[in-house]
């Protein structure tokens, strides 16, 4: 065997017994599988050895799975994850004929198209950069920087979430149905995303929150003037917390106060609490217009949450209260109670610092061979109620139900399909039925193909 300096050096080293202490990189399997043979070492010793590599503080491991495209130094200082998503949605109305002077819009469209970074900088500092294709526009989602230095406080700032509502805060991946509940009409129009200040203490079962908000990017009005603000706060207790049990309970509140052209946080003149029966139906069951004289929307809720292996209830209850400049303030209610079942017996995920149910994740990915298996199969059903009359302003008031079935093919793609029927309405202001249209028939039929990592 030839061999140079190098290498005789190596054995020499290996050898003479101090090969415990040395690493060894991939360029050296060559090398240990020779002194192996040799019984220059043992299989214990090989073993060990072949586990390790040789890095420095600033060599780069990439890895691709599941998660996404990851990057992360070997001193892990510095990371960076590319991930993305895509949800594509058919939509089917039936009864939704002639209302409100035209019909109900079925078709089919790209729901959600978005692409993010996100990643560590010097182990302290969280980041995350994520922007929405869909709609024909380029949106910007999440845009901000956390510092997690402290034991007990994580202070983010920039484009977020605000921290209302235990439904809101959960991402469209992993939700139960293709679309959130009635009590998005009070929540989503004030309290999406907005650029922000944000603190949050957390603990294995709790968490704690409190943000102070602007407007909205991209949304702001042409008009001039100043912007509107508003502050957000949100508290999650969860007494049992297992992989297979949880009890979860939180409360929410905040409010936001008008720009100088009247707008919350929506960008446009004026704000209307609505509710659309599908994203791109444009028929409004509940819409109390642009309500005049407003001054501020505030907003008091209560959440629960009860999971026991693969069967789980979640609820919420809100209140939105419009404070109107020389005339009556109004209330309006929105609730929903909605349950799931796992058919596969997988429980949901749930992490208790952040107060939200996680994507369910299969025990048996789809693979129709010998190994494989066929997924999780979900069930879920919701019951939903908002009333947005209240005063002078008739927004109208609808009872829903929807009832869900999803396939999770893995962790990365799922299919759902959603049937929604209005099942009492209290028509608004203004809509319209011709002589052939019942407004408590009005069926929905969502079906959606997802992936996401």
């Amino acid at each position: 065997m030839k061999c140079n300096l190098k290498t005789a050096i190596k054995i020499a080293l290996l050898s003479g017994g101090v090969m415990m202490a040395t690493s060894a990189t991939a360029y050296d399997k060559e090398l240990l599988d020779i002194l192996l043979g040799n019984k220059s070492i043992s299989q214990a010793q090989y073993d060990q050895l072949s586990k390790k590599e040789t890095l420095t503080k600033d060599d780069v491991i990439v890895k691709l799975n599941k998660k996404g495209l990851q990057f992360a130094t070997a001193d892990k200082q510095f990371k960076m994850k590319v991930g993305a998503r895509l949800h594509v949605d058919a939509v089917a109305h039936n009864g939704g004929d002639g209302i409100d002077g035209d019909n109900a819009t079925n078709g089919s469209e790209i729901r959600r198209a978005r692409i993010y970074l996100k990643g560590t900088v010097w182990n302290d500092f969280k980041y995350i950069t994520e922007v929405d294709f869909a709609d024909h526009a380029t949106a910007v989602k999440d845009m901000s920087m956390t510092y997690t230095g402290l034991d007990w406080l994580e202070i983010t700032a920039g484009h977020q979430k605000q921290n209302i509502s235990m439904e809101l805060q959960e991402s469209s991946n992993d939700i139960m149905f293709t679309e959130r509940s009635l009590v998005n009409t009070v929540t989503g129009i004030a309290f999406d995303r907005a650029l922000g200040l944000h603190v949050k203490s957390k603990g294995k079962d709790w968490s704690a929150q409190l943000g102070l908000y602007g407007e909205s990017v991209g949304k702001s009005s042409s008009a001039g003037g100043d912007e509107g603000w508003g502050m957000s706060t949100r508290a999650t207790y969860t007494p049992i917390n297992s992989k297979t049990q949880v009890l979860h309970v939180g409360g929410y509140a905040g409010f936001r106060e008008v720009s100088d052209n009247d707008d919350i946080l929506n960008g446009t003149k004026g704000t209307a609490l609505k509710y659309e029966t599908a994203h791109m139906s444009n028929l409004y069951l509940l819409n109390t217009g642009d309500i005049a004289n407003l001054d501020k929307l505030s907003m008091y809720g209560l959440e629960a949450a009860y999971m026991q292996g693969p069967f789980s209830v979640q609820a919420e209850y809100a209140i939105s209260g419009a404070s109107r400049d020389g005339a009556s303030d109004e209330d309006f209610s929105a609730y929903y109670v909605q349950a799931g079942w796992t058919l596969t017996g997988e429980s949901r995920s749930y992490k208790g610092s952040d107060g939200e149910f996680k994507r369910l994740k299969p025990a048996n990915k789809f693979s129709p061979g010998a190994d494989g298996g066929w997924g999780a199969w979900e069930l879920a059903a919701r019951y939903d109620h908002a009333d947005m009359n209240s005063g002078d302003i008739n927004g109208g008031e609808v009872t829903a139900l929807t009832v869900a079935l999803n396939w999770y093919l893995n962790e990365n793609v799922r299919i759902m399909a959603d049937y929604r029927t209005a099942i009492d309405v209290v028509p608004r202001a203004g809509l319209i039925a011709n002589s052939s249209s019942d407004l408590e028939d009005i069926d929905t039929f969502t079906l959606r193909g997802q992936w996401a990592f």
